[in-house]
C-alpha cells in the first residue's frame, strides 16, 4: 500500500468482468483500522438500538442459480439502507470525544440519512452536502430526519470538499464515509449478523462504492474460521475502487453511474487499506446489468433494490459461474428507487 496519493496517470478503468488480486495479507493494518473490540462495541450499540435485519432465503433465486441464495435485507432498516449502522457508531464516538458538537458530512443520500438519523437520536445538529444529481426522494428523507441539506457541486468529491470547509468554519466535526474507523466498525456489524444468522455461509456478495461496507465485512471475518469468501461489485461506470484495489493505490476515475450508492470517483483510503490486505475478488458490471437486476429482484424475489443494492444480483446473474460459494448471501444495501429509475429497469 502506498501513502494514499492520487494517481491520475491512467484514463480508463478495468474491463467489465471478474478481477482477482492476491491480498497483501502479510502487511499489518494501520493504527486507525478498527479492531475486534471496536466492532464488538458497535455490535452492542446497534443491537441495543435496532433488531438485526432479516436474512431470508429466496426460493426463486435459489432455483434459478442452483444454489442456496439468501438476501440480507438492509433495505428494511429504519432508513431503508445499512448506513444507520456506521452513523450510530460514529455519532456515539463523536459525542464521547467532542460532546454535543454538530456533524457535517457529504452524501448522495443513504449515508446522509444515516447521519441525520443518528444525529436526531443523539440530539445533535447535522448538515449534509449533496451533489446536484442526488435523488430527490433521498434529499427529502434527510430533511425529514432533521438534517440541514445543501446542494453543492456536480460530484460527491466536490460536495465533500464543501462539507469539510463548512465543518472547519463552524467548529463542527466533518465525517467522511470510507475514512472514519467508527463508520467502518458499524458497517462490519452487517457481516457479524450474517455469520450469526447463517453459520457455514459460503460467499457474501457486497456492493462497493467508497469501500466502507466491504472493508467492514472483511474486518468482521478476522476471527471467523472458516471464513466465507467476500466478493465486491462495482459498476464499470464508476470503477475507482476496483482500479485502486488492483493498483494498490488510490486512482480517481470518472463516475457516471445512476446508482447513488456506487457513485464515487475514488475509494476511501482507509477502506482501500483493508481491501488491499484482505480482498481477493471484485466484479465489474454494466449499468444495463444493474437495471436488469432491479427488474429481476422484483420479479423473481419480490424485493425492491436500488441500483447499488442490485449490484450483487447483477454479478450473480452475469458472472455466477465464476463466483464460488454455497450458501451465498447477497447484501441488499438499500431500497431507494425513484419511480423513473424503476420504470427504466422494466423498459429495457
Amino acid at each position: 500500500m502506498t501513502d494514499g496519493g492520487t494517481d491520475m496517470s491512467q484514463p480508463s478503468g478495468p474491463d467489465v468482468g471478474v478481477h482477482w488480486r492476491r491480498p497483501d495479507a502479510d502487511l499489518a493494518f494501520g493504527p486507525t483500522v478498527p479492531g475486534p473490540r471496536d466492532i464488538d462495541r458497535a455490535a452492542v450499540l446497534i443491537r441495543e438500538t435496532e433488531p438485526p435485519s432479516p436474512l431470508v432465503m429466496s426460493g426463486a433465486l435459489s432455483r434459478r442459480y442452483s444454489r442456496s441464495v439468501y438476501l440480507k435485507l438492509e433495505s428494511l432498516s429504519p432508513i431503508r439502507s445499512f448506513k444507520h449502522r456506521g452513523a450510530l457508531t460514529a455519532v456515539d464516538r463523536i459525542r464521547r470525544e467532542h460532546g454535543d458538537v454538530g456533524v457535517v458530512t457529504a452524501s448522495t443520500g443513504n449515508h446522509g440519512q444515516g447521519v441525520a438519523y443518528a444525529g436526531r437520536r443523539a440530539g445533535i445538529e447535522t448538515t449534509v452536502l449533496a451533489p446536484r444529481d442526488a435523488l430527490a426522494e433521498k434529499l427529502d428523507a434527510m430533511r425529514a430526519l432533521g438534517a440541514e441539506v445543501e446542494i453543492w457541486g456536480e460530484t460527491l468529491a466536490e460536495a465533500q470538499q464543501r462539507a469539510a470547509a463548512i465543518a472547519a468554519e463552524r467548529g463542527w466535526v466533518y465525517l467522511e464515509d470510507g475514512e472514519d474507523p467508527a463508520l467502518m466498525a458499524g458497517a462490519a456489524t452487517v457481516m457479524r449478523e450474517i455469520l450469526d444468522q447463517l453459520p457455514g455461509v459460503g460467499s457474501v456478495i457486497v456492493p462497493v462504492g467508497g469501500g466502507n461496507l466491504i472493508a467492514g465485512c472483511l474486518l468482521a471475518l478476522e476471527q471467523s474460521e472458516p471464513a466465507p469468501a467476500i466478493v465486491g461489485v462495482q459498476s464499470a461506470a464508476a470503477p475507482s475502487a476496483t482500479d485502486s484495489w488492483l493498483a494498490g493505490a488510490v486512482r480517481e476515475r470518472p463516475c457516471r453511474t445512476f446508482a447513488g450508492g456506487l457513485a464515487t470517483d475514488r475509494p476511501g483510503t482507509l477502506a482501500l487499506d483493508v481491501m488491499t490486505r484482505r480482498l481477493e475478488t471484485m466484479v465489474l458490471v454494466t449499468e444495463s446489468d444493474l437495471h436488469s437486476a432491479i427488474a429481476l429482484g422484483v420479479l423473481e424475489a419480490g424485493c425492491l433494490m436500488e441500483g447499488a443494492a442490485a449490484a450483487p444480483l447483477a454479478a450473480l446473474e452475469t458472472r455466477g459461474g465464476e463466483i464460488p460459494g454455497d450458501p451465498l448471501v447477497l447484501v441488499v444495501t438499500g431500497s431507494w428507487l425513484s419511480p423513473r429509475q424503476l420504470a427504466d429497469a422494466f423498459d429495457r
